[in-house]
């Protein structure tokens, strides 16, 4: 062997080192050129996997140098190898956690689209992913540890187990002496008052808790003008707040106590022949509905061979068996629009089934407005919201402020413009308007428009769809400055500033009436500017109110329906347009006229109630009780637009553009919108056709506008 091969095969190959750096120098020379010519590439980039390519071409480079001077160790090190992969994408993942100002950073987050893929922005979900990740690194260095985790989950186990055991231990004992007492305390009552026991009947009847309001053989309750509401005293701002009596009475509804019965006994028959066996433990009637509890019962012991049935153990009914025969249900009830909830409640280990009430009654908004939950609302200083009644006959009393924003949907009469009505009416019954300003949008002109001249508009209500972009980024507007007004002030939101301020802000609420004609006249700009008030208003005191009678998704996208977590569904057409709303089926089976389904973070899972019912003459009362009120002056709340270039310039002439400064607040513009259109700089610099189109072409020139 000469010296020449030994030196190239035992000591430092200069040769094969000099290869790999100049091809990783021509590799990086070639990567910048079509990063810096190739404006598309650049963005597939970002958009893709962002600053995650970074860690994908580290670990890339370590992979591929290995194979070139130490391939063996690709083999004998595939432990570490694997666990750092699994760094990799932990950090990945974790750049999700950061947005970027614009653009695809700006709505994915620095790991592109396929790293929100996987943690979907979220810290607890890539918590989870770290952690596991950490086991698995661990179980790959240190195999022995997987023994380690075994013995701990076992012990975990033995404790939980041993805690549940005495947990139900002490419940039985404390029901036990409970119902000792109570028998004790009945005992001795009949004694006082000379009454006898009455004796228990032979079959005993589910037991029936109608709401109290509705109760027919309870006496009246007292005039609520005898106590004076909370929500009808006037505010120290120089405001009246209407009366309590502006709304219409509560209108009883009879319950047919027989009628439920005799459901009861069709529920439990028509399971039995399919041979499920259950038990009705607990009926609530609400206004259109009726909740059944149902006790999955046990299956019949079959006998052995020799006829002994001792060593056979009773099986219970599963849960499963009873959803399956919700169609036979609805036969033997007669009636399609049947719904169960296999998941009960906290703490109600019952399978619920939500049957139409053979009796309906109505919701009144005092009914609601009057009740404890709505007061305690107004008490704490939110926006309460009567929504309505659920299926059990509790008022759904909501508060705005908490949820923060809110998407009804629904096709049309299923009471999508009643619920709007409503929320309108539960804000004008409780905020004067130097507590509360609104913004309505009503490009049907025919919903909202009646509200024309209350106080608490800060604006008429809009109806021309080219004037809704300029009111949204003015409301985007107003909110920054708030932001910048808290932030002197040293507070985190609209609540601390008014604690201290002299001059509190007042809440803003945006109400859509119809949100796919916004979508369809704005596009993406229109979207961008929602999803923007939705992920920062709430802390600024600005609050929305989406809703649409076309849940499809190009109008709720997917990016603005996760800033809006609370959603009323009403009837809609068909189970596609159910699972835009709630991200599940159920929408599609509701009766309509206020049938409706409720999800917000109170309630994870879809609740069902009905619909409060606003009359006209209500609120043509409350209206002209807003308009004859003169109150002391409001603070001015500035909406307006700021010049952006004055006069249109002379498309003949691009020069006047750049001396106008259009082009460079079209550059502005194109930086957070990279899909940016001449149409949309048509709309918003009020230019024409051609000149817009010479802008594009003088952007895509710099890089900034992508696409055709």
């Amino acid at each position: 062997m000469s010296t020449a091969t030994a030196a190239y095969t035992g000591g430092f190959n200069w040769f094969k080192t000099g290869i790999t750096v100049g091809l990783l120098l021509v590799g990086s020379m070639l990567f910048a050129l079509v990063y810096l010519l190739i404006p598309e590439f650049h963005e597939w980039l970002m958009a893709s996997l962002g600053v995650g390519w970074a860690v994908a071409a580290g670990f890339g480079l370590a992979v591929l140098l290995a194979m070139i001077y130490r391939p063996t160790a690709l083999v004998r090190g595939w432990r570490w190898w694997s666990a750092l992969a699994i760094v990799g994408a932990i950090a990945v993942g974790g750049l999700t956690l950061w947005q970027g100002e614009s653009g695809a950073s700006y709505a994915y987050g620095m790991a592109g689209r396929w790293g929100y893929a996987v943690t979907g922005g979220r810290l607890w979900l890539w918590t989870i992913h770290l952690l596991a990740g950490l086991v698995l690194i661990s179980l790959l260095l240190i195999p022995k540890a997987a023994k380690g985790y075994w013995t701990a989950g076992r012990l975990l186990g033995m404790v939980a187990w041993t805690g549940l055991v005495f947990a139900a231990i002490g419940a039985k004992y404390t029901a036990i002496g409970l119902a000792m007492a109570s028998v004790a305390v009945a005992r001795g009552t009949r004694r006082l008052v000379g009454m006898r026991p009455v004796k228990a009947p032979a079959t005993p009847k589910p037991v029936f808790q109608p709401a109290a309001a509705r109760e027919p053989n309870e006496p009246e309750p007292p005039e609520p003008s005898a106590a004076p509401q909370k929500v009808s005293m006037s505010r120290s701002g120089g405001w009246q707040l209407p009366p309590v009596e502006t709304l219409a009475p509560p209108e009883p509804n009879q319950i047919n106590q027989a009628a439920i019965a005799d459901m009861t006994e069709e529920i439990k028959d028509a399971l039995a022949e399919h041979g499920v066996y259950v038990d009705v433990e607990d009926v609530k009637a609400g206004p259109r509905v009726i909740k059944f509890g149902l006790v999955p019962g046990y299956m019949p012991v079959k006998a052995t061979k020799d006829g002994d049935t001792s060593k056979q153990r009773p099986s219970r009914v599963r849960v499963g068996d009873i959803a399956k025969r919700q169609k036979d249900l609805a036969l033997a009830l007669k009636s399609p629009y049947i719904r169960i909830i296999e998941t009960p409640e906290p703490g109600e280990g019952l399978v619920g089934l939500e049957v139409p009430n053979p009796s309906p009654g109505k919701v009144l908004m005092r009914s609601i407005v009057e009740g404890p939950e709505f007061t305690k609302i107004v008490d704490k200083g939110g926006l309460a919201f009567a929504l309505g009644e659920d299926a059990g006959g509790q008022s759904l009393a909501l508060d705005l402020a908490a949820m923060p924003h809110l998407l009804i949907a629904g096709a049309t009469g299923s009471g999508k413009s009643v619920c709007i009505n409503s929320l309108v009416a539960s804000l004008l019954m409780t905020r004067p308007p130097d507590e509360l300003r609104m913004i309505m949008v009503d490009p049907k002109r025919v919903e909202l428009t009646p509200f024309n001249g209350i106080p608490h508009l800060v604006m008429p209500v809009i109806v021309e769809p080219d004037e809704v972009q300029p009111a949204l980024r003015g409301l985007i507007t107003e909110m920054s400055r708030r932001y910048k007004l808290m932030e002197e002030m040293g507070v985190r939101n609209i609540a601390g500033y008014n604690s201290k301020a002299n001059e509190p802000m007042s809440f803003l609420v945006l109400i859509v009436d119809e949100l796919a004609d916004l979508m369809m006249t704005g596009g993406l700009e229109v979207e961008q500017q929602l999803v923007r008030l939705a992920q920062l208003g709430r802390a600024a005191g600005i609050h929305m109110v989406l809703a649409t009678q076309r849940p499809s998704v190009k109008v709720v996208t997917g990016l603005l329906k996760a800033n809006v977590p609370a959603r009323v569904a009403f009837a809609v057409a068909s189970q596609v347009d159910s699972r835009v709303i709630l991200d599940g089926g159920g929408a599609e089976a509701l009766m309509g006229k206020g049938d409706l389904l409720l999800l917000n973070n109170d309630h994870p899972k879809a609740r069902r109630g009905q619909g409060t019912l606003v009359y006209d003459d209500e609120m043509d009362r409350l209206v002209e009780f807003w308009r004859n009120q003169q109150g002391p002056p409001l603070p001015p709340i500035d909406l307006s637009e700021e010049d952006e270039g004055g006069d249109e310039p002379d498309p003949e002439n691009i020069d006047d553009i750049y001396q106008g400064n259009v082009l460079d607040q079209a550059r502005d513009l194109a930086l957070r919108n990279p899909r940016l259109t001449s149409a949309m700089l048509e709309r918003r610099f009020k230019v024409r056709k051609s000149t817009a189109d010479e802008l594009i072409e003088e952007l895509r020139g710099e890089g900034l506008v992508i696409g055709g």
